[in-house]
């Protein structure tokens, strides 16, 4: 596969090739494009398993054969070399390293590298192939069970069938995870009285997020209790939405701000992505007036453009922690 170049997308159903990225995910459509990419991992007993990953293409910003590496010193295994693209230093993670996967001896592997784009942030994660670009349902990806997650170290944010006709399962990696193993997200100082205004347990109400990764919903939800708020954390957008019917329900004539007084989603979710929650609490009376704020990995003007189409009231790029509780501070009153 030439650098730069995407896999073609095959197949009925699939987007024409060239269309934008905008257009493949748009706003309230429930569903993303995916970089489908296999693994292949031969157990202690047993024949070899091909493994299928996906990572939404609004991440990807190129794939291209594997390049020269130079290693780092007192790194992990899986993240202990660097490589330059494009005049850009970047780090490799080795996926297969950082998921504790080995292929069969006698496998000719020819990795790819596929280049990420997400939280303000570029790396490299090498895959064993890449296979092509499947358009999939938020609703056709479900929480992985409990038993999976043991599998993978609780390395898993959603699972699906590749496709209607075939049994096999695609995962979706957290790869917020993979950033903060990395040491890409760091959250050291971030209550410096001068690192967010001197705000720091000044807030007061309440505030439900809605994030697959467990990482992400830990960072949120220490940080905004940490600021005196009060933090409802739910794992997907669809019991994000069920709560607060839920809570609508028993209001009955008070508005739902008697119950929460803002709601932060991640976009990329199972069952329900964060745009679509966005734009159903938006278009429905009991919930317009609730503030809402898109919070994502996903960078890029384009991103903040399809969150403001989707009616939120905010947008922030995970994880820049001081500058979210100056953002987050303005729908609450001070102490």
């Amino acid at each position: 596969m030439p650098q730069s170049a995407l896999p073609e997308k095959r197949g009925t159903g699939m987007a024409r090739p060239g269309i934008s990225t905008a257009e493949l995910t748009k706003v309230g459509a429930n569903d993303v494009e995916l970089i489908v990419f296999k693994m292949f991992n031969s157990p202690a007993e047993g024949q070899e398993e091909t493994l299928y990953y996906g990572v939404n293409v609004a991440k990807v910003r190129e794939i291209m054969p594997m390049p020269p590496v130079t290693k780092v010193p007192d790194m992990p295994e899986y993240a202990e070399a660097l490589t330059e693209v494009r005049g850009e230093v970047i780090p490799i993670i080795d996926i297969a390293k950082w998921m504790k996967i080995h292929p069969s001896p006698n496998h000719l592997v020819r990795p790819k590298v596929i280049v990420l784009n997400m939280m303000s942030t570029i790396v490299g994660m090498i895959v064993h192939d890449v296979e092509r670009i499947r358009r999939i349902g938020w609703d056709q990806i479900k929480q992985p069970p409990a038993m999976l997650q043991m599998k993978y170290g609780g390395k898993i944010t959603g699972v699906t069938r590749i496709d209607s006709a075939n049994e096999t399962l695609l995962l979706i990696l957290d790869l917020e995870s993979m950033m903060s193993e990395i040491g890409a997200i760091s959250m050291e100082d971030v209550f410096a009285a001068d690192a967010f205004g001197g705000l720091h347990a000044q807030l007061k109400g309440t505030v439900l997020i809605a994030d697959d990764s467990s990482v992400a919903r830990r960072i949120l939800k220490d940080n905004l209790e940490k600021a005196g708020l009060t933090v409802l954390a739910y794992n997907d957008g669809k019991q994000a939405m069920e709560a607060l019917h839920q809570a609508k329900a028993k209001l009955g004539d008070k508005p739902i701000t008697e119950y929460v007084q803002l709601v932060v989603t991640d976009v990329e979710m199972p069952e329900l992505d964060g745009m679509t929650l966005t734009s159903i609490l938006k278009s429905d009376e009991h919930f317009k007036a609730l503030p809402i704020i898109i919070n994502t990995s996903l960078s890029g003007e384009e991103n903040r453009e399809k969150a403001k189409k989707s009616g939120a009231d905010g947008f922030l790029v995970k994880f820049d922690v001081a500058h979210m509780l100056q953002e987050i501070a303005k729908f609450f009153p001070h102490q």
